[in-house]
This record gives C-alpha cells, structure tokens and sequence, in this order.
C-alpha cells in the first residue's frame, strides 16, 4: 500500500466501514501522526528480526515492513488480526494472535528489538517481562508520560522496575508525543523511549537479581530490614546481610541504587 496507515483519515475511513469503535479495554488508541511513526520505527536496528506489540491497524508495520528483516506482530483484537493480514501478507512478516503476557518470548533463540505502543493498564508488566528476555536486542517504547517518570525512578525513588532498567544501561528518551496524535484522543500525552541491553555491570545469576529485587519493593513502605527479613523469613539473617553490606537497617527498598541490589545477589547466592 502506498497510502501511510497514521492518518486521521485512514482511521477513520476503517473504523466507520466495520463500523466500530476502538476498544478501551485494550487501551487502543491509533496513531496518526506518520511522522512519528517514522521516527519510531527509524530507532530499530534492522539487522535483527523486530517484533512488534500490539500494532493495531499497522501505523508502525507500515515503516516496519520496508526494511530488510523479519517482522513479528504480536495482537490480540481478531479485528485487527485480520486488518493485519490483508494488508501485510508479505514472506517476511509473522502474526500471532496472542496476549504478550502469556507469550514466551523465550521461544525466539535469535536476538531481536521490540517495538509498542503500550496499553496503560499492563505497562509496569510488559516491560518487566521484556526486561527479564535475554535475547532482546533493544527495545523502542511508547508510554503515558507520567508513566515514563514513575518507570526510571528518580534518586531516593526507585522501583523494582527502575531498577531493572538501571541494569540494562538506563533509557533514552526519544520524543514527547501529543494526545493529539491519536485517535480517539486519551487523557495524557506519552513519550517515546529507548532501552538498549548493555548491562554494564552483569549479574551472575540474573534469575536470582530478578526475584531478590522485586521481592525487597513488595513492602513499599517499609524499610529494607523488613522486606529483607520478609523475604528470608529470618530477621537476624537479615541484619547481619545488610551490615557486612554496610547498609543501614533503616534504609528504604526505593533509596537503594542499583549497585545495592547486585551486591545483595551476589552475597545471598554465595550463601545458597
């Protein structure tokens, strides 16, 4: 097709002939803004196979498409599947009809980059769930903006999920994105985002940093001692963990960078 996918009248010409609205219980919003849509998809290295999220009517496949490697389109919507399908029949694209969340990512033994435009309700899950996938290269992301803060935390705010980007190198924010870009148009404006899988300081046992990480934020408000002790169900373990880390005992999970955590790991994975 010649004619590009985000444009309003594209959108609407497709949503009046089906005659349907888009679903706001999977967070759809289409994009129709090409020139997002290009910027987007020209942050994707194209030497590795790309899988996309939730691409809806295809205003990134579009882009997606004209470069030289394998695509994955990842969806859920029957409709959009079968959108999908007459216009991107092409040999080197690929549709599963699946929820990102119940797919395994691990099943694809090539590294590839991720592209989507995320729903608001299951971002903080996706992206951990993507963040745990070593074979991903990089991955391009669109969230609500307030989303985005909250994501790479802040000093003496951090989150499990800040904390696993921190891991992979931290995020590059690409471009903000108006609500007047979408159709319908949501509440808030998003950002655009980068994460590439650099992991300058790797973890030996990543399975380990995963779940130690995640469990020490579960008790949000309490300190680390608590969480700590929670997690190894023994209070005297845990304080004599955080001194030979010369971590104070009233620290909070959220005040604790990165390194913390790693050097945590790496001590309760010598004592298994």
């Amino acid at each position: 097709m010649n004619e590009p996918i985000a444009n309003k009248d594209y959108v609407k010409a497709f949503l009046s002939f089906k005659q349907v609205k888009a679903r706001k219980s999977l967070s759809q919003n289409f994009l129709i803004d090409d020139g997002i849509a290009k910027l987007i998809t020209n942050q994707l290295d194209s030497s590795s196979p790309i899988l996309e999220i939730g691409p809806g009517l295809g205003a990134l496949t579009y882009h997606l498409v004209q470069k030289n490697t394998k695509i994955i389109l990842v969806e859920i919507d029957p409709l959009m599947i079968e959108h999908l399908q007459n216009v991107f029949h092409l040999q080197n694209v690929d549709i599963i009809s699946k929820d990102i969340l119940q797919l395994n990512l691990e099943q694809f033994s090539e590294p590839f980059n991720v592209v989507a435009n995320l729903p608001y309700n299951i971002t903080t899950e996706i992206i951990s769930k993507l963040l745990k996938t070593n074979t991903i290269k990089s991955m391009v992301l669109m969230v609500q903006k307030e989303a985005y803060f909250r994501l790479i935390g802040e000093k003496n705010n951090h989150s499990a999920l800040s904390i696993f980007i921190d891991y992979w190198g931290g995020s590059k924010l690409i471009c903000k994105v108006s609500r007047h870009a979408y159709i319908p148009e949501p509440h808030v404006d998003s950002v655009v985002f980068k994460i590439e899988n650099k992991k300058p300081k790797p973890c030996q046992n990543e399975k380990l940093f995963y779940q130690v990480t995640h469990n020490m934020f579960l008790l949000r408000r309490k300190t680390i001692l608590n969480n700590l002790s929670v997690y190894l169900k023994d209070k005297e373990k845990a304080k004599n963990i955080l001194n030979t880390l010369n971590c104070p005992l009233n620290m909070r999970s959220e005040q604790l960078p990165l390194e913390f955590y790693l050097a945590l790991t790496n001590l309760l994975d010598q004592k298994k």
